[in-house]
């Protein structure tokens, strides 16, 4: 029996009982191996030096990588010849498609199994070929799956009695010889590090996949050239089993290793991430003194974490040959590289205290100093301190504020501690500095009744979250409301008196969009740093003593963890790539496969065993799935799902072709989207008298005979009334593709217009024009979306957009908030008003009402219609992502042109 003596001791405080593992399926595993052939490769065997790097190769037009100077790194010993369709691996009723449906779709209901027998003695399954879920899952047991789970009982002694916990686990070189063999990530796979560059000149880094940050390149100069790093990726947290189950928890441990694309990663789908574990969860209220409880609880977290990633400290040295993805036996070095957690967690796994950072040396009352710079922490330091603690002097780990624990990177090979831990975008930015802090101090200064009143008349935008009842009724913060208020605070506070509450606000919320990009260059990390700096020059306006909500004085931003953990985000972007691969919440969409739902099916007795048990046959089904979808028997339904908004716009849409292309060779890109739009009109026929009253549109007529003038030679026949009948459509897509100067953001469907909404719009020129950038579109708000009646057809068969105008765009932009702003159009004390094709229709947009201008005598609610009211707006560049990109990038090549 294997033993860690349990005593009062520091340095042991876990007994591990028993290493016993157990198989959840029955013996032996009934299906056949796997042949193939062995194939010889002299170019693989003996490279030469200036061949190209066969791993080197660039994921999009637009970028430049550079292989690693050595050219065997991640090479293989040799190859197997992987066929183009997978072997016949099964042999099973459950390779049937029909019967695969069936039984997956039973088997994934979401209870218990004795709920789902009754399903069994239905008449059309009495004849299936299993009687109950326990013959089916006796078929399953039968299938392949991943890794073997085993558990390990671990004592941990207290004042008069001991406890017993379960540590549920897997082996971590098995997993990660899982993942890395994994034929479908073939393609998304990397086994070298690279250096990415945004030009030919290499004069711009770019950090996004694993594979592209400093940390790979530098282990691989470690490791012997002919071998391939794994880096290992971790994450835990602990959740709730069920919102109504109060103290009960589970707190699973992730894994997935960097030769994965981030895409695929984070992609609960893909199964590219996998369960390694549970730590057990204990009250430990058999230890009285609550320091020693403490103690005990962080060393059981560690011991736990050591002993699944035991494995690691000889297989990361040493190596392990395994089949990869494209038939290459390779010797794979697994090498923890990455710890995906919170705050709370980090400074566990760091060994540090709460008030403490875990990656550098700050002294917990100069956190919140932006001017000073620490060193940070290393291993041998924390190691050499926590002897001298065991040894009787104790100095050491309270200057370095160090937990008495013994860590369970001690003895793990390369482990870095400045580098493992990631940026933690929902925690420390989403929630923790925007969410609990920005919106906080600016609620205090503006007034919460203000700020409602702000975020309930926002006019609308597609997929943008509405604050109906505005922002004070939410008492605690989710991710996606932080994200959803932080694409429009900044306008909404845009005008206020306070220009420095603006800028701390407005750099908040740059750094926040530049951290969730996809790909980052130096200039992006340059100018998170200017944010940060600009954040810190600005932040003593969010001191106020006589305000309970503002900050007493200067040292209470020591107070802040989050605050201070930003620092030290662009230094792990160059480690690991962009903090988009490692964010936190992947992990919590992974606790629903791995954690409620699988709780779900128990019986809540010895529920981890029956949760291990449903996570091994859900693996089964997925393997099996994956089998059938390559063999052509089955559709894969786990891909890209294209997400239509609130309205689909169903099988009879079809797309038209958009305006005429930019040229090719143009300096500026701009957007020239597709256009889909349904083959019948959604709103059947109206009348022009209709269209004028219902969607607000006097013109109508006026402006669709001013635009048909324009196409005929003779006015006078243009037969226009308000008696006229039109075909209306409700809405409009623009699909853009990825965008050629960044194609790493993803592709955007904008919707035009919802019906009562009536979006805003950027039109393209006429013809040519020489201005580029922004100010080559004018604003114009849709209003209607029609067809000229039948006998003007043959003049004008496009389908046309009645708009109102605004005014050209600000040529600066209005400061402190640096966005752009536009009004109404008007001529002679009425709004201007235009009919245009669609096709010059290029993005919509969204107009923030510049609400310290606002003169409106009335109240204000969430069916104020602000775009008709007021006459002075804020272009919303922050209202996605993709806005943010396009706008920052037009703002970026009109500052080159004007130097």
């Amino acid at each position: 029996m294997e033993e860690f003596d349990i005593g009062p001791e520091l340095r042991n405080l876990v007994q591990l009982l028993h290493d016993e593992e157990r198989d959840l399926s029955p013996p032996p595993r009934r299906f056949p191996s796997v042949s193939m052939e062995e194939v010889e490769d002299e170019d693989q065997h003996d490279p030469l030096p200036s061949s190209p790097h066969p791993f080197a190769f660039p994921t999009r037009p637009t970028l430049y990588p550079e292989p690693y100077d050595h050219p065997t790194a991640g090479f293989a010993m040799f190859f197997y010849e992987v066929p183009k369709s997978p072997p016949p691996l099964y042999n099973t009723k459950l390779t049937d498609p029909d019967t695969f449906k069936e039984a997956y779709w039973l088997a994934n209901l979401r209870c218990s199994q004795r709920a789902k027998n009754p399903y069994f003695e239905l008449p059309r399954t009495r004849c299936w070929y299993w009687k109950n879920m326990s013959e089916l899952n006796q078929d399953v047991d039968l299938l392949p799956h991943g890794p073997e789970w085993r558990c390990r009982t671990l004592r941990i002694p207290g004042d008069s009695s001991d406890v017993i916990v379960h540590l549920w686990m897997r082996d971590i070189v098995e997993l990660v010889r899982h993942l890395i063999g994994n034929r479908r990530f073939m393609d998304q796979m990397r086994f070298a590090p690279e250096l990415h560059w945004a030009s030919d000149d290499r004069s711009q880094r770019v950090y996004d996949e694993m594979w592209s940050g400093d940390w790979w390149w530098r282990m691989q100069n470690i490791i012997k050239d002919g071998s391939t790093i794994a880096p290992i990726i971790i994450a835990a947290d602990k959740t709730h089993l069920t919102r109504f189950s109060g103290n009960k928890y589970a707190w699973p441990v992730y894994l997935s290793i960097g030769n994965i694309s981030k895409d695929i990663r984070k992609r609960p789908s893909e199964r590219a991430t996998l369960l390694l574990g549970f730590i057990p969860v204990h009250d430990l209220k058999h230890i009285s003194n609550k320091e020693h409880r403490s103690e005990r609880s962080w060393q059981l977290f560690h011991t736990c974490l050591e002993l699944m990633l035991e494995p690691l400290k000889t297989a990361s040295i040493k190596g392990v040959e395994m089949l990869c993805a494209d038939g290459g036996v390779r010797r794979v070095h697994p090498i923890l590289a990455a710890y995906i957690a919170d705050h709370p967690e980090q400074v566990t796994v760091a060994c540090t205290r709460r008030n403490r950072c875990p990656i550098c040396l700050v002294p917990a009352k100069e956190r919140g100093d932006w001017s000073k710079w620490y060193d940070v922490r290393t291993v041998r330091q924390t190691l050499d301190a926590l002897e001298d603690y065991w040894e009787g002097y104790s100095q050491t780990i309270v200057e370095l504020g160090i937990r008495p624990t013994r860590p369970f990177w001690e003895e793990l090979p390369y482990f870095n501690m400045a580098t493992c831990l990631t940026p933690d975008l929902l925690h420390q930015l989403n929630k923790g500095m925007f969410g609990e802090h920005i919106v906080n101090w600016c609620t205090a200064i503006l007034g919460a009744d203000e700020l409602d009143r702000r975020t309930q008349s926002m006019p609308r935008f597609s997929k943008l979250r509405h604050f109906s009842e505005g922002i004070s009724p939410l008492t605690q913060w989710t991710g996606m409301e932080a994200k959803a208020l932080g694409s429009t605070f900044v306008p909404l506070i845009a005008d206020s008196p306070d220009g420095e509450m603006v800028t701390a606000a407005r750099s908040i919320v740059d750094f926040m969009y530049r951290a969730h990009k996809p790909e980052l260059s130096e200039d992006d990390l340059a100018a998170m740093e200017k944010n940060l700096e600009e954040f810190h020059d600005a932040k003593h306006v969010f001191i106020n003593p006589e305000n309970k909500h503002l900050l007493k004085d200067q040292d209470h931003f020591n107070d802040i963890p989050k605050l201070h953990m930003l620092t030290h985000f662009v230094d792990i972007i160059r480690e690991l790539g962009a903090p988009d691969g490692y964010n936190t919440e992947i992990t919590e969409r992974l606790h629903i496969d791995y954690v409620k739902v699988p709780w779900d099916t128990t019986n809540h007795v010895n529920a981890l065993q029956q949760m291990a048990i449903y996570i091994q046959r859900q693996e089964s089904w997925a393997l099996l799935r994956a089998y059938l979808f390559e063999t052509g028997q089955l559709e894969d339904e786990d891909g890209h799902e294209e997400i239509l908004g609130d309205e689909e716009m169903g099988d009879d849409e079809g797309e038209l072709e958009a305006g005429d292309q930019d040229p090719g060779e143009g300096e500026i890109w701009h957007p020239n989207p597709r256009l889909w739009i349904a083959k019948r009109p959604s709103l059947g026929t109206r009348t022009g008298y209709d269209l004028m009253k219902r969607h607000r549109a006097p013109d109508l007529i006026t402006s669709t005979k001013n635009y048909l003038a324009q196409l005929t030679n003779d006015p006078s026949s243009l037969a226009l009334s308000e008696h006229s009948k039109f075909k209306v459509w409700a809405r409009f897509r623009l699909h853009h593709d990825p965008l050629p100067f960044f194609p790493a953001a993803e592709p955007q469907t904008h919707h035009t217009t919802r019906s009562g909404a009536f979006d805003v719009v950027l039109i393209a020129p006429e013809g040519d024009s020489e201005v580029e950038g922004l100010h080559r579109f004018q604003a114009g708000r849709v209003r209607v979306i029609f067809e000229v009646p039948r006998y003007l057809q043959d003049l004008c068969s496009e389908k046309l957009a009645y708009v109102e105008l605004f005014r050209p765009f600000s040529q600066g932009m209005a400061q402190p908030a640096s966005l752009y702003t536009t009004g109404h159009m008007m001529r002679n004390q009425k709004r201007c008003t235009a009919v245009v094709p669609i096709s010059r229709i290029r993005m919509a947009i969204h107009l923030v009402p510049r609400y310290e201008l606002l003169d409106f005598d009335g109240a204000i609610t969430a069916k104020t219609d602000l775009l008709s009211i007021h006459n002075s707006f804020f272009l919303n560049k922050y209202v996605s992502h993709f806005h943010f990109i396009v706008m920052e990038y037009w703002q970026k090549q009109r500052e080159a042109r004007e130097q």
